[in-house]
């Protein structure tokens, strides 16, 4: 028997699972496979994704939750990896879906108790409490056909929970074909081509000595839709902002675009799409163009948003839209293209910093010293793959970098680096946060966020197992004192930054009363001094705890009070 696409992307899958499962003692395959997808879709670090993940009993159908409370959104998602190839062309169980839509309706509604044991389930149900969320999503992730025949059912259940609630509900379905595109992505330069049908195409402005053509024209929605239905993981290759949910534009645009009197009047309320490709071939004949290393460079948020209208069957048969279509094969003029065309609406603050004199000055200083700092959104990869040759050890993304030292060095605002990193890119605070950077002190806190990051998988890989060692030998204490106390150790599934702030401010007070530690050591202080003044709270919510100005406040008072090394109160 032949094997299909979908059985051959499922070995090459299976294999990377598998690695994922034992370096991080995952119990199944399908959380595995919720790392993969949150690291390789979601952009998420080791520890966003050690936060994310729901895994062990009594978690109701939700395998991972993304709250994002500057947007007022929240994501939960169920994972569904097969056993084996053959089960490829299934889908998931009704019984599996209403146990996740059980779930988020116990986890969002504080009428509805949770009585289950997990506490990860537990402590997020318990942070929504205090977070002001509007947008919901749910996620149906799986390497089968994910969900077909349950669709009206869901569409029903959507429709009441936002009568009812009032609120924004998303439900995306991440079948094997959306899967594969992002596990191709990550192996290949762009590639896509797309057929486009379309109502009206002109050509239109071309240079010919830049060997540039263009065509402008309209598309109807649900036919630009169908024609990268396939590749809505990959089309925005090159775009350097992905869709923004909770957005107040994107939703009008969903109104606009599903609604019974305001559709026909989608394209003048619209600035449409702008396409860049390789080559564009016309036929007049059928209406058709095609295009080839295709990438949708303006226009994401639209598009997406009408993609998510035709998945969830909502988008009007009325919606036309402008496109335009640019060929051009030189990519350094391609990424100019796409700089300009993205630079004409508002754009995030972190975007501004890249360019402050001292970012590039940090920039430089660290290159000498073997790190590449990223000013610009995969400018790294973009370099190597168009000839430029970088010589770095590591390649420093520049929001987590300065989140991880702000988070380290700057006591004021370093709870902001966790409660709510974009703020630290408000322009007021731009010039204060700057002031004291140099390639040295974002070295120091890169290595040493690495470092406690590795701790806290060893506190998450004793979560999953509990016959781990691993923790326990770390921070010293026996198995069995691990097992009584390992709830009062629950603020590590979020404390990265509280516990990286602490171990700054332990060194600086050891190194001031002249008590010789390891950093090891001053680590494991770091986590019983949290521990402790945590433990003082009844019913503590871990979550707010580790984000919260005055829990870091208290410990770096509390630091400075030390006349001595910081006791282990076992």
């Amino acid at each position: 028997m032949a094997i299909t696409k979908y059985e051959s992307f499922y070995t090459k899958l299976s294999s990377v699972v598998e690695k994922i499962r034992n370096e991080n003692e995952y119990k199944t395959d399908s959380i595995a496979f919720a790392h993969w997808y949150l690291e390789n879709y979601f952009k998420l670090d080791t520890q966003e994704i050690g936060e994310a993940i729901i895994d062990g009993a009594d978690d109701t159908g939700i395998d991972s939750v993304i709250i994002d409370e500057d947007n007022q959104a929240l994501t939960i998602m169920q994972y569904k990896f097969p056993s084996k190839k053959e089960n490829v062309n299934g889908e998931i169980a009704q019984g599996e879906i209403l146990k996740t839509w059980n779930g988020f309706n116990t986890l969002i509604k504080n009428e509805m108790p949770y009585i289950g044991g997990n506490t990860k389930f537990a402590d997020f149900k318990k942070q929504l409490e205090d977070a002001y969320i509007t947008h919901f999503r749910i996620i149906f992730v799986s390497f089968n056909k994910g969900v077909i025949a349950n669709r009206e059912m869901l569409d029903r259940l959507s429709d009441s929970f936002k009568r009812d609630t009032g609120s924004e509900l998303e439900i995306l379905y991440h079948d094997r074909d959306s899967i594969i595109n992002i596990y191709e992505k990550l192996n290949r330069t762009n590639n896509i081509s797309i057929k486009l049908k379309y109502k009206q195409m002109q050509p239109a402005y071309n240079v010919q000595s830049r060997n540039i053509d263009s065509f402008v024209g309209f598309v109807n929605g649900k036919d630009l839709v169908k024609s990268i239905d396939s590749n809505i993981a990959t089309i925005f290759d090159e775009n350097i902002r992905l869709y923004e949910y909770g957005s107040s534009v994107n939703n009008g645009i969903n109104r606009t675009a599903t609604s019974t009197d305001q559709a026909d009047m989608f394209y003048f309320y619209n600035n449409g799409i702008v396409f860049i490709c390789d080559k564009a071939s016309n036929s007049p004949a059928s209406s058709e163009i095609n295009l080839t290393s295709a990438s949708v460079v303006n226009g994401c948020q639209t598009l997406t948003t009408l993609y998510n209208a035709v998945q969830n069957g909502k988008l009007n048969d009325e919606v036309y839209i402008l496109v335009r279509i640019i060929s051009i094969t030189d990519y350094s003029e391609r990424m100019r293209i796409t700089e300009f065309l993205n630079s004409q609406t508002p754009i995030r603050d972190s975007y501004f910093i890249s360019n402050h004199s001292i970012v590039r000055d940090l920039q430089k200083s660290l290159l000498e010293k073997g790190y590449f700092l990223e000013r610009q959104i995969n400018k790294y990869q973009y370099a190597m793959n168009y000839g430029q040759k970088i010589e770095t050890k590591e390649v420093l993304e520049l929001e987590k970098t300065f989140q991880y030292y702000v988070g380290y060095w700057v006591d004021k605002y370093a709870s902001l680096a966790k409660r709510g990193k974009n703020t630290l890119f408000d322009k007021s605070k731009t010039e204060e946060l700057l002031a004291g950077v140099d390639a040295d002190k974002v070295i120091e806190s890169y290595k040493m966020y690495s470092k406690i990051s590795e701790v806290l998988t060893l506190y998450r890989k004793y979560r999953r197992n509990e016959h781990n060692s691993e923790f326990s030998r770390y921070i010293g204490v026996s198995q069995e004192w691990l097992k009584n106390n390992v709830n009062e150790l629950r603020f590590m599934n979020t404390g990265d930054i509280i516990l990286l702030n602490t171990y700054k401010n332990l060194k600086n007070r050891y190194s001031e009363l002249k008590i010789n530690v390891s950093e090891n050591e001053i680590i494991v202080d770091g986590i019983f001094m949290i521990k402790a003044i945590f433990a003082e709270q009844s019913n503590p919510n871990f979550s707010l705890l580790t984000k919260s100005a005055s829990s870091f406040s208290r410990i770096q008072g509390d630091i400075k009070a030390l006349s001595g090394r910081v006791v282990k109160l076992l």
